[in-house]
């Protein structure tokens, strides 16, 4: 064997021989597999959140073609709702002069507890989209994105911002230029 250009080499259990060429094959194969799942993984996020905002959307354009309510809701009363509906504790704004409830109710979004809280702020109107990830899906250790950050965007004419707090996804959607629904989230909601 001392001969033979051909050296069978065989793996510390000795069931398989050891061949540079499939071991760099079955490395890049590895590799592919785990960045496509990746980015699969990733994209799943973004299109759920893409699938909330157009829920969020559907639910501020029907509460504006609804007309402007002249109900007043308390805010403790809001929040205890929303207590019963999704199972968690939310911290409204309190300043009577700055906000005013609409409307409360309870939805579903997509096998997502959620619940619409309609609100305005000054004279704007407001769609404040409270969603608790289904603990069953396997979404509770995995926010769909940092809990420090905040998403926002523009689609439609409405301003979207969203961002996440102990497993809780937020949607707040308005007419108002993305800047000033930006600023209300960062002041009153964070």
């Amino acid at each position: 064997m001392s001969g033979d250009p051909e050296i069978q080499r065989s793996s510390l259990f000795g069931l398989v021989n050891f061949r540079p060429r499939i071991t760099v094959v079955l490395v890049f194969l590895t590799l592919t597999v785990a960045v496509v799942g990746y980015h699969f993984w990733r994209d799943m996020g973004t299109r759920r959140v893409e699938g909330m905002a157009k829920e969020a959307q559907r639910i501020f354009d029907a509460e504006r073609a609804a007309g402007a309510k002249d109900v007043r809701l308390d805010p403790e009363a809001v929040e205890e709702r929303i207590r019963e509906w999704l199972g968690v504790k939310v911290a409204l704004p309190r300043d009577d002069r700055l906000f005013s409830y609409t409307s409360a109710t309870r939805e579903k979004i997509g096998n997502d507890a959620a619940a619409a809280v309609g609100l305005t702020f000054g004279e704007d109107p407001y769609l404040l989209l409270i969603v608790r990830p289904d603990p069953l899906r396997g979404m509770e250790g995995s926010p769909l994105f940092s809990e420090s950050s905040f998403l926002s965007w523009e689609k439609g004419g409405n301003s979207f911002v969203s961002w996440e707090r102990d497993g809780v996804v937020y949607f707040l959607v308005s007419s108002v230029d993305l800047t000033y629904a930006f600023d209300l989230v960062r002041q009153y909601f964070s």
